[in-house]
């Protein structure tokens, strides 16, 4: 069994377009040319895709599995079509950044909106995956660009860390520890803290600051990214540390923030394929993303002075 590319694209279109007329017209055909090539493909495969209800075709269990492979693919194909027309027009301006929930949502569209503001041609495409699996898909060069908070080294990859200031603290608006411009591991004795789980390195750091300083805090609940941190103590289950990034992200959104005495450095790291280095793309993202780290540090700071 083999299917040709004919017919996965009428295949494609008919789920698509819901019905053989509008996918005959879709692919500029005809319906008869639509309903014989999805026999033969039937044919080949050894199972109905579609019942039929007179003219009304409804997809099998078996057409909605099999899309999703066909359909991925097609998603594929239309990326390949894209870089092909950049090419052509010596427009190549392709960047496909990964990176971290947590960067998603507080950094990374500060910097998508500058560099295409500043570089609209380009075509940017974005990935939001957790840290494990965004150091496999970096290993094997899917991505131009990533974007964490690890450390790691392998080979074939380069990376660059980028300071973006330290560990802030973070409260419900109203909290009684807001009295005090900085806290100390002392302020959150028996105090209901929200943590990140418990394979999160800064969740190992802060454990061993507290535990040096003999402070138990109170388990609140646990949760997986900064953003949710935050949701929860605007929630007002608890108060927490958090990385500098969401924390101006989360300014004005229900929370609020004070220094925290123990210095806890923050750094976001960048890498890259080193077969890619080269791509002028990826030096821009990464040069953006320098620029909008210190500014959103600068905004932190005076934002905690005014405090």
């Amino acid at each position: 069994m083999r299917l040709n590319q004919r017919q996965l694209e009428i295949f494609n279109a008919i789920m698509i377009n819901k019905s053989m007329t509008a996918a005959a017209a879709a692919l500029g055909t005809s319906q008869p040319t639509i309903s014989r090539e999805l026999r033969d493909m039937e044919q080949r495969i050894g199972f109905e895709l579609f019942l039929r209800f007179g003219k009304r075709l409804t997809p099998t269990n078996q057409a909605l599995l099999l899309h999703e492979v066909v359909r991925r693919a097609f998603v594929g194909m239309e990326e390949i079509s894209r870089a092909a027309s950049a090419i052509r027009t010596h427009n190549a301006a392709n960047c496909r950044v990964a990176t971290i929930p947590a960067y998603a949502e507080a950094i990374i569209p500060r910097v998508a909106q500058r560099l295409l503001k500043q570089r609209p041609a380009v075509h940017l495409s974005l990935h939001s995956l957790e840290e494990l699996s965004l150091q496999h898909e970096m290993a094997t060069t899917v991505f131009d660009l990533g974007v964490t908070e690890g450390r790691f080294e392998y080979q074939g990859v380069t990376s660059q860390r980028i300071d973006v200031g330290e560990l802030v603290c973070v409260l419900p608006v109203g909290h009684s520890l807001l009295a005090r411009n900085i806290l100390e591991p002392t302020d959150f004795d028996s105090v209901p803290f929200v943590y990140f789980s418990q394979d999160d390195p800064y969740r190992r750091k802060l454990d061993d600051i507290f535990f040096a300083a003999g402070v138990s805090r109170s388990y609140a609940v646990e949760t997986t990214t900064a953003a949710s941190v935050c949701s929860m103590v605007a929630a007002g289950l608890g108060v927490s540390i958090i990385n500098p990034l969401t924390a101006v992200n989360y300014l004005g959104k229900g929370v609020a923030l004070r220094r925290f005495n123990v210095r806890v450095p923050y750094e976001l790291a960048v890498w890259r394929p080193t077969r890619r280095t080269g791509s002028a793309v990826a030096e821009k993202f990464t040069s953006v993303l320098k620029e909008v780290a210190v500014e959103m540090r600068a905004i932190l700071q005076s934002a905690m002075a005014k405090d």
